[in-house]
């Protein structure tokens, strides 16, 4: 049979090299499929490697790409988005005579995040060919073991099943399950046989249409599928007829370092010291070295911390960073809150300084000078915080005539003269381009253009454009953003502006920005699944911890455990099991591996740690050996002593002038330098502006009606009618 199996430890790119077929330099004979993207990469550089020069390359494909390729050779139907799929299934919701959740998503805003949970559901029931009967059928056995609000959900989602995949039909659009399991019955009817060889390699979970095109493929014989060892494969390979001989696992070879380490900058600063360590012993950071992020908030942290002693371009960051932590999403967030705490026409100061005090929004250019703007920004949030109001209207905010006269001071002092019709404008060009963009929209289209037209804003206008990775957000958000003006959902209306705020941040948080530089040249940074089929000498695995490696947490559906079982559909625990095959993979393949974790009371090292130290501890024949290295580090607060400030004659002659309240004269014998700071260079602590009272503001209060009230009674007798 056209099968091979490569041993853990090998390199598979190098195992497929030997298999192409070539005619002077020309690889172009040959289709290559791997579950993702990244190895192509790889591959091309080994070819590049052994004819030492430039050639035709192969065909390469990642699984998705390579069903698109079959499907598109025969169909034309455009594949739709998640938020297509959602727009599509709330027309279906309104039609059911028991919509689910009942009347609680009646609104499409209020919909759309269940459209998403439905969609992922009902594809995965597609892509593995489960018939609409049976899922109605399993209702029947499932009544006993799933409570009754859970049945009333399955039973909504048979309808959705039934009747969405009809709708897509009819409308002449395509998704990514219909196109797997399209291309799994008309493989027959694509015209391959311009390809000597196709080549599927290191393949290890398959749906039932990704069985179904295999076992087909299978028969040809200008097909080769290369698997690679590890566990359960052997599991997996009898699901497409294949068997393959029962071999122990190998004793793991790798040298294996732990680290442990109470929170995420203390795996950070070990990593750095490690790298610093190889660094100083001539060790080579190169390709063959990969830091390994299962969790993409440890990038920023790693990068501004990890990775200082290498410099930016001898290393290459290959992962999905989620946009809902970039600064682009807090930038729109503050804006969105913003709008939705306004009392009709009037700002909640607070919220409406958190908005303008963005670093995107305090540099939109005065005149081509970011200062004067900051200046502008600031000197108005001093003012805020002197006054009582905690609402106001935008034309309150442009026409304040006292904030005019402060700003004036500061920037003649250090910015050259301003007029109060300068200011004016500026504050309304802020909030003509900004805040009442988003007052109103028409639809989600137009909610989506106004969003397009202010990152345009932002970019062509302020300082947002020089900030670090500004581009690769925005790029992504504006993909994004573009899809939806193009959606099926477009023209949809919400009935409350909260509602298409919700509905951006659900959406939101589904997206990613690829970080995509030179796969093939310095130090990869990389997240788990991009090391899928490659093999590296040294790897750096960050928070190697338990909901981490493996991803415990079950599965956010309506299909719950059980079903799932009895429709044969994959669970959480076949999701652990395929990254224990990765991380096996991954570790057997290397040289020397660097394991970090945290542990703490809310965390704990995974599982796959416990099995590595156990199977180490079993082949050094003992337990008390100590394996992990305990990560601490202390953080010096101490603050050096402040320089004497002399008292020059300009000084002496302000004290004696200066006129002496109580408290000023305790901060005196207190603390002088704060005497002088606090008075003579008049530096006071930044006033938060807060919709509540303090406890400051309290003091002032009970203070000022006091004084009104003995004021008025000085040199009176007090007696009770007074206090009435």
């Amino acid at each position: 049979m056209n099968t091979l199996v490569i041993q853990t430890e090998e390199s598979l790119i190098e195992k497929i090299i030997p298999h192409l077929k070539a005619s002077n330099r020309d690889y172009s004979s040959n289709l290559i499929v791997f579950p993702g993207k990244r190895p192509s990469h790889f591959l091309r550089k080994a070819i590049a490697e052994r004819v030492k020069g430039g050639f035709v390359p192969p065909a390469i494909f990642s699984m998705d790409e390579f069903i698109d390729y079959l499907y598109e050779a025969v169909q034309s139907r455009r594949k739709l988005e998640a938020i297509d799929a959602s727009a599509i299934l709330y027309e279906i919701q309104t039609r059911l005579s028991k919509p689910i959740g009942g009347s609680n998503f009646k609104t499409p805003d209020s919909f759309f995040p269940i459209g998403l949970k439905i969609y992922q559901d009902i594809e995965e029931l597609y892509i593995e060919k489960t018939d609409a009967q049976r899922v109605k059928g399993i209702e029947q056995y499932a009544k006993a073991a799933i409570p009754a609000e859970g049945m009333e959900r399955l039973e909504s989602l048979s309808a959705f099943y039934e009747e969405f995949y009809k709708a897509v039909e009819s409308a002449g659009f395509s998704t990514r399950s219909v196109r797997y399991r399209a291309a799994s019955e008309m493989i027959d009817k694509v015209k391959t046989n311009n390809f000597q060889q196709m080549i599927f390699a290191g393949l290890y979970a398959f749906t039932e249409s990704e069985r179904a095109l295999f076992k087909k493929l299978l028969s040809w014989d200008n097909t080769l599928f290369i698997f690679q060892q590890g566990t359960g494969l052997k599991e997996r390979l009898a699901d497409l007829g294949i068997n393959i001989e029962d071999k122990e696992t190998a004793d793991i070879d790798t040298e294996i370092h732990f680290y442990s380490s109470p929170d995420t900058h203390g795996q950070v600063y070990a990593l750095n010291k490690a790298l610093e360590t190889r660094l100083n012993n001539k060790r080579l950071l190169n390709e063959k070295t990969a830091i390994v992020l299962p969790l993409s908030e440890t990038l920023f942290p790693l990068l501004h911390q990890g990775l200082s002693v290498i410099d930016e371009k001898d290393y290459n960051i290959s992962l999905g960073y989620p946009l809902y932590r970039t600064p682009i999403f807090g930038f729109l967030n503050n804006l969105m809150e913003l709008i939705t705490s306004m009392d009709e026409n009037r700002l909640y100061i607070p919220d409406y300084l958190k908005f303008v005090l963005h670093p995107y929004t305090k540099n939109i250019y005065y005149k081509e000078s970011t200062e004067a703007a900051r200046i502008i920004i600031h000197t108005l949030e001093e003012s805020f915080a002197k006054q009582e109001k905690t609402f106001l209207t935008l034309s309150e905010i442009e026409n304040n005539k006292e904030l005019y006269k402060n700003i004036k001071n500061r920037i003649s002092e250090s910015k050259g003269e301003i007029n109060n019709e300068g200011i004016r404008k500026h504050l309304r060009y802020i909030h003509n381009n900004t805040i009442e963009k988003f007052l109103s929209f028409k639809n989600v289209g137009d909610f989506s253009e106004r969003c397009i037209e202010l990152l345009t804003f932002i970019f062509n206008n302020s300082t947002a454009k020089l900030h670090p990775l500004f581009h690769p957000f925005s790029e992504s958000f504006l993909f994004l953003l573009n899809a939806v003006s193009m959606s099926l959902m477009k023209d949809i209306s919400f009935t409350d502006m909260s509602g298409y705020f919700s509905f951006f941040k659900r959406y939101i948080m589904n997206g990613y920005t690829p970080f995509e530089g030179s796969p093939i040249k310095g130090l990869q940074v990389i997240g788990f699944l991009e090391t899928r089929n490659l093999k590296f000498d040294t790897v750096f695995v960050m928070d190697v911890n338990e909901e981490v490696l493996p991803s415990t947490k079950k599965e956010d559906t309506f299909l719950p455990f059980r079903v799932r079982k009895m429709l044969g559909i994959p669970t959480y625990q076949d999701r652990d099991r395929l990254s224990a095959y990765y991380f096996e993979t991954l570790l057997k393949g290397a040289k020397e591996a660097h394991l970090f974790f945290i542990e703490n009371n809310n965390k704990e090292r995974s599982r796959f740690v416990e099995k590595l130290i156990w199977e180490i501890q079993k082949k050094d024949k003992t337990i008390d050996k100590d394996y992990i290295r305990t990560i601490q580090y202390k953080v010096s607060l101490k603050n050096s002593s402040p320089a004497v400030i002399p008292k020059t004659e300009n000084l002496i002659e302000f004290l004696k002038d200066f006129i002496y309240s109580a408290s000023s004269v305790n901060k005196y014998l207190k603390c002088q330098l704060s005497f002088y700071y606090a008075h003579v260079l008049k530096l006071s602590k930044k006033e938060d502006v807060s919709g509540d009272i303090d406890k400051k503001g309290i003091g002032g209060i009970v203070h000022e009606i006091l004084s009104g009230y003995f004021s008025r009674r000085i040199n009176h007798k007090l007696k009770e009618t007074d206090v009435n």
